[in-house]
């Protein structure tokens, strides 16, 4: 069974919602027929964050011997193995004026970004092409610094749950 960890207005219970960062910019999506970039949802300014999301997940054996943990002990849990959680990024944008949300999209194992000019960053997840162009470069600064964030500790965790040590390149 799922306990709601904190609201995050999704209505999925069981999910505890971060914000990394949070900035102002214009989503754009890819025209592959045209080759260029177009505003997303109609344009204007959106509320874009990186969010990290943890969601809790009961195991009802009490030994925790059977069924697999994706992350150590979820707080709160008694020390016990009865309880894990997983993790997963997501890319959030909601348009200032009117709250309608013109990007939802989760950072995953093929996510490919790229910081092409100062103030203008785009990615691909999946078949689908996104892009930011933010009003200010600290704001471009702090987007790209949420997002390797999130890509190392997705890799963390990766070559943690593989068995392997990952080796620092530094």
């Amino acid at each position: 069974m799922a306990s709601e960890l904190e609201g995050n207005g999704s209505g999925s219970g069981n999910v505890s919602a971060n914000c990394l960062v949070r900035v102002r910019a214009q989503v754009m999506v890819r025209d592959d027929s045209t080759g260029g970039w177009v505003p997303m949802g109609g344009g204007g300014l959106s509320q874009v964050s990186v969010r990290k999301r943890l969601t809790l997940i009961h195991n009802d054996d009490p030994h925790g011997t059977q069924g697999s943990h994706a992350g150590p002990s979820a707080p709160g849990a008694g020390g016990s193995n009865c309880a894990s959680y997983t993790t997963d990024y997501q890319i959030y944008g909601k348009r200032l004026t009117d709250q309608f949300v013109v990007l939802s999209c989760a950072i995953s194992k093929d996510f490919t970004y790229n910081k092409v000019m100062p103030t203008f960053h785009h990615w691909k997840s999946g078949d689908n092409k996104f892009g930011l162009t933010f009003q200010t470069s600290s704001d471009a600064k702090a987007f790209d610094k949420a997002i390797h964030s999130a890509i190392d500790d997705l890799f963390d965790r990766m070559y943690y749950h593989c068995g392997m040590r990952k080796q620092a390149t530094y």
